[in-house]
């Protein structure tokens, strides 16, 4: 690990001394991850990297969601194990994913509300953090084609979202 000397924690997040804004940042104090310097980047790592998409950054709260789910049966498994060590391993890292996983949720929340379009918005809400279907997501915007909400539709909100933050996906293929 290359300690990040940009990297501080306020109010309970990652902040980047480095921005003129302090933004958040999600490299825990980690140079090869920087969210913000490629060349930070590609320094320490000797090599380019690539953000995100907006999907991928937005996927991150299913993404953690399933890890939780899982990290579940195995904790399951283990107290039908009676594998006490285990389990206590295993309930600390649940413990851990799920307040990542409020944290996460709340921040994307907020960042989709900044869009600007309450349509599209909404569609990013239903599908990304609360988790619903396409099919609940079309009837949620009041649109009757799923298919077309998830082509079309959500296309054009992802890169509505992507143009608000335009600092998370500077290699965006939008």
């Amino acid at each position: 690990m290359q300690i990040c000397k940009c990297w501080h924690i306020e109010h309970g997040e990652g902040v980047c001394y480095g921005t003129p804004e302090r933004d958040i940042c999600n490299c825990d104090g980690d140079e090869r991850h920087c969210d913000f310097y490629e060349h930070v980047r590609k320094r320490v790592t000797g090599k380019e990297t690539k953000y995100m998409t907006p999907e991928d950054y937005l996927m991150q709260i299913k993404d953690i969601s399933l890890r939780i789910k899982s990290l579940e049966g195995e904790l399951h498994d283990a107290e039908a194990e009676e594998d006490t060590e285990y389990a206590e391993e295993l309930s600390a890292r649940i413990s851990a994913d799920i307040a990542r996983y409020k944290e996460l949720r709340l921040r994307i929340r907020d960042e989709i509300q900044q869009i600007g379009d309450n349509r599209l918005s909404c569609l990013l809400t239903e599908y990304y953090v609360r988790g619903k279907t396409w099919e609940m997501v079309a009837e949620a915007i009041g649109v009757k084609d799923a298919k077309w909400v998830r082509t079309r539709l959500h296309e054009k909100a992802l890169k509505l979202f992507a143009g608000t933050f335009p600092k998370y996906f500077l290699q965006c293929p939008f």
